[in-house]
This record gives structure tokens, sequence and C-alpha cells, in this order.
């Protein structure tokens, strides 16, 4: 027999298809970061990556309990855009950037957590090859446990294969019994 607890996944759901050729789409989701066990954070982004086209993970506080994520509320974007992949502060507009190939492309980002929730190590890949290895001792803006909302946001033409998963976990226990 054997036993596995994971954490579900928050899978962003499908965005709607832009009213014009090449414009932006935006859809906003609830993304609670305050689990007190947290001891990773996790973004996968699939899509086929174009010189012209961009979809990014923003996440923040809605402090105003809209609903909605404002200009105001960002504090972390990760994403692919242009042509790069990139992960920005938004408070102070830090990033950090890495190349990104076209055709089709998944950023792993697997962010580990103290026991204070903050920021450890990072282990991110695009297609299984290592990126934003500047980052290797991550900086604070990473991830806040305050954070409670995210939006993504598409760029360009509609990619019907775009996936986005989005994860606040705890380490998976397995138990084991013969």
């Amino acid at each position: 027999m054997a036993v596995a607890l994971f954490a579900a996944a928050l899978v962003v759901p499908s965005l709607p298809p832009p009213e014009h050729d090449d414009c932006e789409v935006v859809t906003n989701c609830v993304f609670d970061a305050s689990r007190r066990d947290a001891k990773v954070f996790s973004v996968r982004i699939e899509l086929d990556a174009a010189p012209s086209n961009g979809v990014e993970v923003v996440f923040g506080r809605d402090a105003d309990g809209d609903g909605l994520l404002s200009r105001t509320e960002e504090a972390m974007s990760v994403g692919y855009d242009c042509g790069e992949w990139k992960v920005v502060d938004l408070v102070t507009g830090d990033k950090a950037t890495c190349d990104g190939a076209s055709g089709r492309a998944a950023l792993d980002w697997k962010l580990r957590l103290d026991a204070d929730r903050s920021p450890r190590s990072l282990a991110a890949t695009v297609n299984d090859q290592p990126a934003f290895v500047q980052l290797a001792t991550p900086p604070p803006f990473l991830f806040d446990p305050a954070w409670d909302a995210a939006k993504v946001i598409r760029r360009g033409q509609l990619d019907p294969n775009l996936r986005v998963e989005c994860s606040v976990d705890n380490i998976p226990l397995f138990i084991y019994i013969r």
C-alpha cells in the first residue's frame, strides 16, 4: 500500500480569445501563498513561444479586495516576452532575463523556502536547461506569504496550447507499507 499527499496546484483558467489580432488578454484568480508549512513555490508555464508573443504570471496582494490585481498591487512577475524569459520585481523594477528560443517551450520554476518562508534556493529550467542562474541566491522579492492574487497576461496570437500552473506546497510525504 502506498499513500501520497500532495498540495493541489492552481491551474489558471483558459484565457478568452482576443477581440483583435495581437492584443493583450488578462485573467485574474485567487492565489493563496499563506500556507504556514510551505516549502516550495512552483510555477510551470508551457507555450508556443515566438518573438511576437508572450505570457506572464503576476503575483501580488489584492489590498482593496476587488478581486483584481491592479498595477499598484503587483509585486513580482515571471514569464516569456518578445523572445526572452524574465523575472521582474515590480516594486523596484529589477529584473533577471534569459534567452528563450522560438517553438514549444516550458519553464519549470521551483523556489525552495526556509522555515520563515523566505526564498532559500531556486531551481529553474527552460526546456530542461538551467535558467536564471543569476538568481542562484534568490532575492526576497521572489516570494511573499501575503500574496493572495495572481493574474495571467497573454500578448500576441492565440496559443491554444498555453498552460500555466502555480502552487505553494509542502514537500510531498510518501509512506510505503509492505
